[in-house]
Order: C-alpha cells, then structure tokens, then sequence
C-alpha cells in the first residue's frame, strides 16, 4: 500500500518530469519555427476566417433551400467557390509556396463577388453579414501579398 508521502513525492516526480518535457518540447517548436518562418500568417489567419463564416453562410444557406426557400441561390453558388479557391490558397499560403501570390488575387476577385452577393442579405441574415465582413478582409490581405 502507498503511503502518501510516497505518493506525494512521486506525484512530484512526475510533475517535475512532465515541466521539463514541455520545456523541451517548447525550445524544439521554437527552433525549427526559426528555421522555416511563415511567409503569409495574416494571410493564413484572414482565410480561415473567411472560411469559417463561409461555412456558416453556406449552411443558412442551405437550410433555407430545405424550407423551399430558393433566394439564396446566388449567394450558395459564390460561398461554393468562395470555399474551393480560399481552402487551396490556405494550404498554398501555409506552405510558403511560391504560387501563393498568383492565387492571392484570384481569390481576391472571388472574395469580392461572394462579398457583393452577400451584402444582398447583409441586414436580414447574420451569417451573410458575417461572412461578407470575412470576405472584405479576406480580399484586403490577399491583395497585399507580393
């Protein structure tokens, strides 16, 4: 039977040991964080914005088409796209390549149409509002990139 302190002492032990492998795990990330920056972090963080509150427009979106409610068509045709080309710039973006500014402007333009066809609904609808904010900033930071 454990005494408790045994128990204390090696519940001790353990805390100390775990510290120190987040210590270290801590020092690694940092160093190879050094050695492979990345080149587009605003750019990342914008698009997965403008994913996010894509999702989220998309699936009011399509809610409404389950109510036979077919008068978001246009903005579910532009979120569609809207996803497709930021998901492909995230992953550009995130590994540094050097497509990343040719997209960057592609998805710029896509960004504005999803933008113009959801302030259409921006007043009614959160998601719409929401997501054409995303799109807004989305767009801004795309056209930085160089």
């Amino acid at each position: 039977m454990m005494r408790r302190r045994d128990f204390v002492t090696a519940a001790a032990s353990a805390a100390a040991l775990f510290e120190a492998a987040s210590a270290n795990a801590q020092a690694q990330k940092g160093n190879l964080e050094d050695m492979h920056p990345a080149k587009y972090k605003a750019l990342e963080a914008s698009t997965l914005q403008c994913i996010a509150a894509g999702e989220d427009c998309m699936r009011h979106s399509l809610s409404m088409f389950s109510m036979n409610d077919t008068s978001m068509a246009g903005v579910a045709n532009t979120v569609t796209q809207l996803l497709a080309v930021c998901r492909a710039l995230l992953t550009l973006a995130a590994l540094n390549s050097p497509f990343t500014a040719e997209l960057a402007k592609t998805t710029a333009d896509v960004c504005g149409a999803a933008e113009k066809e959801c302030r259409k609904y921006y007043d009614r609808y959160p998601e719409c509002k929401a997501c054409a904010d995303a799109c807004k900033a989305c767009a801004a930071d795309c056209l930085k990139v160089k």
